[in-house]
């Protein structure tokens, strides 16, 4: 096999999910995965700090075993809420990567893996996901974009001096809640059973009873109503020149999104609605911009 260039133009994106790990290369010259070194990998988010960490230094190494000429440099796409700047897991409560809590992230993978700490950089996944797009994918045209994900939870991301960054709305006061008490999977499964009495496992299966049962289109009107107020929100405090959005809930995208826009119209928002082109390489793709624009900022700060 062909060795690839060795230094910064690759860096390996790592995408940390509540049940997978997704990793890959990425040729930052080209904007491309390295295919070869793709990889996902199965864990239990809520087993021991032993075990998650095991599982996430077997990927690396898995996905750098044609390349051990290669220095390993990672970016990690990580879920909130975390200090991301000192690599410091603050996810309690969360049903996921609890026995994190407290843990130096970025310290414990770079001693498992034997490599400089200042070789591992956090971000939060959502944030990497808006850098995928705006680098190398639908946001390629745009300065300053918003990027919401919609799935398990709801995450939201700005842009800062190039660099995607948390926009932390999940926690921000909404309807009687939170945001994310509203835009979730978590929301679909307790509002359907509070119309019908049913259980269901997740959108996808709303999705495909959508027409046949008139009571989940009324549940996919009320998630558009509630989008749209969230977008709404979100557009005021940063006033975007596009609206990027992703997540597994867009396979639903033909039944909630003409509301949201319908929605987004009469309240006299404007901005482009825009659906990731980047799907699940988005976050590894920008996991890995992220990286090097964040050592590029170090670089700054210390000249």
């Amino acid at each position: 096999m062909t060795n690839l260039f060795v230094g910064n133009s690759y860096v390996l994106g790592m995408d940390i999910g509540g049940s997978h790990v997704t990793a890959g290369l990425v040729d930052l010259d080209n904007g491309l995965i390295v295919q070869d070194s793709l990889r996902r990998v199965e864990l239990d988010s809520q087993g021991s700090t032993e075990e998650i960490l095991n599982v996430w230094r077997g990927i690396v190494e898995s996905c750098y075993s044609d390349y051990n000429d290669m220095s390993k440099h990672i970016g990690l796409a990580m879920p909130g809420p975390c200090d991301y700047e000192r690599g410091i897991c603050h996810i309690d409560g969360l049903s996921k990567y609890s026995n994190l809590y407290g843990l130096n992230v970025c310290e414990t993978l770079a001693h498992a893996l034997s490599i400089p700490e200042e070789n591992i950089q956090m971000t939060n996944d959502a944030a990497c996901f808006l850098q995928g797009e705006l680098d190398m994918g639908v946001g390629r045209k745009y300065q300053h974009p918003i990027g919401i994900t919609l799935g398990t939870g709801c995450g939201t991301a700005k842009i800062r001096h190039g660099v995607g960054v948390d926009g932390e709305l999940w926690q921000y006061p909404f309807n009687d809640g939170i945001v994310e008490d509203f835009i979730s999977t978590n929301w679909f499964k307790r509002r359907y059973s509070e119309l019908t009495g049913q259980e269901i496992s997740g959108v996808k299966e709303l999705t495909e009873m959508s027409n046949s049962e008139p009571s989940i289109r009324s549940v996919f009107k009320e998630f558009a109503f509630n989008l749209a107020k969230l977008i709404g929100l979100f557009v005021s405090e940063e006033n975007p020149d596009a609206i990027i959005l992703g997540g597994n809930m867009l396979k639903a995208q033909h039944i909630f999104l003409p509301k949201v826009q319908a929605e987004l119209t009469k309240t006299g928002i404007k901005e482009p609605i825009h659906l990731s082109t980047l799907g699940e390489s988005a976050a590894i793709l920008g996991a890995a911009s992220a990286y090097v624009k964040k050592k590029m900022n170090l670089k700054s700060k210390i000249a």
